[in-house]
């Protein structure tokens, strides 16, 4: 079938690899999503690079969380995919294409949620927030018709990752990675490469603009690690004492909304998570009456830089309040809850479906002064923290958190 769409060179390398492992590491922007897209358009009429498989096949995209899923990714494809697709089953997430190839969507944030059927090919997007697990069962299905099915992912790196193992540690026969920076995408508005520029520095600006893969050093969340904060358990509404939300603005940069419910030790679980660049206030406000149809959430926390859009948030019916922007006791009252107690257990933690907030904490870092002290935050990879922070903040006054700081500290010690 026919494509009428420009591509830039590294964009174009992509789409005509052979390869079987194929990774596209690239900045914001970069266009890697669509390319990620295109293939997989392609590869649901037979066609990988210049190889053609059998069809009708079914063909799998999957994205971090199911926000991300929904408004990025099936998005991108259906808008590439146009006439090609018959039907889309919204509840399914579900492509059933005109040559009776299918194409399933589904999110990573349960990696064993993932085994089923056999597959021709996987495509998957911001592929470097899901977990280690996710590649070890998607290629195990790669086996459709008998034979050795195609997986490509489209990402921005987060540290150094199972990305970055397979790819630049140690890459296997018939793998191949593909770098791009944002700049060198040459259809991206030059007054968002330049807000973008101006906005990210140092290790940040290397990984979300060149693509490169950083080791950051002066983690402002050293305590915070995967096995203890992260679980992979759903809840639902009914569980937690109440729900509270964190928002954090942006256009340019992300805006997030973050979930948390409280339980009757006033422990807080990140339950639901969305992040999304270039979301007018109208639309986070439409969002935000959606997921209080789910949650129910009680107050939310709000970034207190933007006063006139907490008011629309408030004339929609949520209850959203300014935050304490105190940044140094917001920062100091997540560490609090980092602390893994005496029962086990520590006192905040995050569902899978928080994948953008559990890649910032591994990514956040002081900065120093000019003599050397590290005594202030870096303004990178904060977007989801602020909103947790705010969310954090929020609950520790609510609950007196002098009495939460003392009882923690005593576990630190």
């Amino acid at each position: 079938m026919a494509i009428n769409i420009q591509l830039y060179e590294q964009q174009l390398e992509f789409l005509l690899a052979d390869d079987h492992y194929l990774a596209m590491v690239a900045g914001i922007g970069s266009g890697k999503s669509l390319v990620g897209a295109v293939r997989a358009l392609l590869a649901s009429q037979g066609q990988v690079g210049s190889q053609r498989i059998s069809t009708p096949n079914l063909g799998i995209v999957t994205a971090p969380t199911y926000p991300l899923l929904r408004d990025a990714t099936i998005r991108t494809f259906l808008d590439i995919a146009g006439p090609a697709v018959a039907d889309f089953n919204k509840s399914e997430h579900l492509a059933r294409m005109r040559n009776g190839s299918e194409v399933l969507f589904r999110s990573t944030h349960d990696p064993e949620n993932l085994r089923g059927p056999n597959a021709s090919w996987w495509w998957g997007d911001e592929a470097a927030l899901s977990t280690a697990l996710t590649p070890k069962i998607m290629l195990g299905r790669l086996r459709q018709f008998g034979k050795q099915g195609y997986s490509w992912l489209t990402t921005t790196p987060r540290g150094r990752n199972w990305i970055y193992q397979r790819f630049i540690q140690q890459p296997g026969r018939d793998t191949r990675l593909i770098k791009a920076a944002t700049w060198q995408n040459p259809f991206l508005d030059e007054d968002f490469i330049r807000s973008l520029m101006e906005e990210y520095s140092g290790d940040f600006a290397r990984q979300e603009l060149e693509g490169a893969f950083v080791a950051f050093e002066g983690l402002i969340y050293a305590l915070f690690s995967r096995e203890s904060h992260v679980t992979n358990r759903a809840y639902q509404p009914g569980q937690f004492k109440y729900l509270v939300g964190g928002i954090d603005h942006g256009f340019a940069n992300p805006g997030v909304m973050l979930i948390g419910g409280v339980d009757g030790d006033g422990r807080i679980t990140v339950v639901h998570e969305e992040y999304m660049r270039r979301r007018r206030i109208e639309e986070w406000v439409t969002v935000g009456q959606q997921l209080n149809q789910i949650w129910n959430v009680r107050t939310w926390f709000a970034d207190p830089s933007e006063p006139d859009y907490i008011r629309q948030y408030r004339e929609a019916g949520l209850n959203v309040v300014p935050a304490d922007n105190t940044v140094n006791a917001g920062i100091q009252g997540v560490q609090n809850r980092l602390v893994v107690r005496a029962d086990g257990a520590p006192r905040l933690q995050l569902t899978a479906a928080a994948a953008y907030c559990a890649s910032e904490f591994e990514q956040y870092q002081w900065l120093e002064n000019g003599q050397g002290v590290k005594d202030q935050p870096r303004k990178a990879n904060d977007h989801a923290l602020d909103a947790l922070r705010y969310l954090v903040r929020g609950v520790d006054l609510e609950m007196g958190a002098t009495r939460f700081e003392v009882t923690a500290s005593r576990y630190a010690g």
